[in-house]
């Protein structure tokens, strides 16, 4: 349990003793010695808040969401508290995952500026999360995809061709590149499939084009039960690659905010959906590999999704890119 759930496990054993009035919200100022002015606390409806406080005017941020609100309430002194309210019980340890991962980054910004900064893309990041699910959790074939993406960073700071840092801000798939990883010299698609599968899926004419030489990784996982020996879930694959570039404080950053944008945040749920990798291949994206791109298309296709059998393309199997 984070710093922040517990404080709001305390509020609300506290709300039950002395309720609080109708509208109205009771903050705990969360690190006395910190240098900025963060809370934790809940409201009348026992709904969990986080809340900074700033001298100047905040922003005014649009959440859309039915799980999360945002609002601002100027304070006797004059200054402001922006407040972020979690309207969805049941979300609590991943709202709370994401609060206390906002705490601990404040530490490292310089000025009050910066950290209105911080929360505003925070606060964007977790709109994503909370938008897509209900549940706030990634569904099972985003779980087995984001795995096979970590699989093959795995792999590559492993083989340390590249500075941690490069290597791990190549991985560009959560920001919706066309390629999972770029890189200066070369670009790497990763596909997820199960077992027996035939054929994979291309969902643009992008997907498979690059100007530097390309390679597609292909990583077949299995659907695992907790106790198999193989079996692996985001949790524990996030604490392996996390081992790997602790050293480098600025990978690590870049890292988890890649999880995030991935709409990851650690959770007890993760570990209850688990995959066995059985293989993972590579193959060149040559001028012969069978693929479609804008330059094969007639003029007026904007776009196209197509498939390739997997057994066609097996002459390109080449050596994991460095």
């Amino acid at each position: 349990m984070t710093r922040i759930e517990e404080l709001w496990r305390d509020a609300l054993q506290q709300v039950i003793v002395k309720p609080i009035e109708a509208d109205g919200y009771r903050l705990t100022r969360m690190a006395p010695e910190s240098r900025f002015d963060i809370y934790g606390g809940v409201d009348s409806t026992s709904f969990v808040l986080l809340a900074v406080g700033i001298q100047a005017r905040p922003p005014n941020i649009a959440t859309d969401s039915s799980s999360l609100d945002y609002f601002r309430q100027q304070r006797k002194d004059g200054s402001w508290l922006m407040v972020l309210r979690l309207r969805q019980n049941g979300l609590e340890t991943v709202f709370g995952r994401l609060c206390q991962d906002l705490v601990d980054a404040a530490e490292g910004v310089p000025d009050e500026k910066a950290l209105v900064s911080l929360f505003r893309e925070r606060l964007n990041l977790w709109k994503k999360l909370f938008q897509h699910s209900g549940s706030g959790f990634l569904l099972a074939h985003e779980i087995k995809g984001l795995i096979a993406e970590m699989l093959t960073l795995e792999i590559l700071l492993q083989r340390g061709e590249r500075d941690l840092l490069e290597t791990v801000s190549g991985w560009v798939g959560p920001l919706g590149s066309d390629q999972d990883f770029v890189y200066s010299d070369q670009a790497i698609e990763v596909k997820a499939v199960g077992l027996g599968v035939d054929s994979i899926s291309i969902s643009s004419l992008d997907q498979l084009h690059s100007e530097v030489r390309m390679h597609l990784v292909l990583a077949t996982l299995r659907l695992a039960t907790p106790g198999e020996h193989c079996a692996i879930g985001l949790n524990g694959l996030t604490a392996r690659i996390e081992g790997l570039i602790a050293e480098s404080p600025e990978a690590l950053n870049t890292f988890k905010d890649r999880l995030l944008e991935a709409r990851y945040v650690e959770h007890e749920f993760y570990d209850t959906i688990l995959f066995e990798p059985t293989s993972i291949d590579c193959y060149a994206i040559t001028d012969e590999f069978p693929k479609l791109i804008r330059a094969m298309v007639p003029k007026g296709i904007g776009s196209a999704t197509y498939s390739i059998g997997i057994d066609w393309i097996k002459d390109f199997r080449s050596d994991m890119p460095t």
